[in-house]
């Protein structure tokens, strides 16, 4: 009779639901730091840019509108990819 070969740190039953768990909690973490980082760059670069059109300080306008157009890009992007990879498992 052949023995069937497991590998010993492998998590089986409950400990890989946890483990699982666990992971994804990590990644929701992680997930959630960098939308609120990235939320409060957009919210810095709003006000740059809001503060160079009251000073009508042209070069700075289209300093700071092609920074907040990369980082709304980037943020819709990343927002796409968490929902498309949301189901895919480790």
């Amino acid at each position: 009779m052949k023995q069937k070969e497991s590998d010993p740190m492998k998590p089986v039953g409950p400990f890989k639901a946890s483990k699982d768990g666990a992971y994804r909690f990590g990644l929701n973490l992680m997930y959630a730091t960098a939308l609120e980082e990235s939320l409060r760059l957009i919210e810095d670069i709003e006000r740059e840019y809001e503060e160079a059109i009251a000073n009508n300080d042209y070069e700075m306008i289209d300093t700071k509108k092609r920074e907040l157009d990369y980082c709304l890009s980037c943020l819709e992007v990343g927002s796409i990819v968490a929902a498309s990879t949301s189901g895919i498992a480790e």
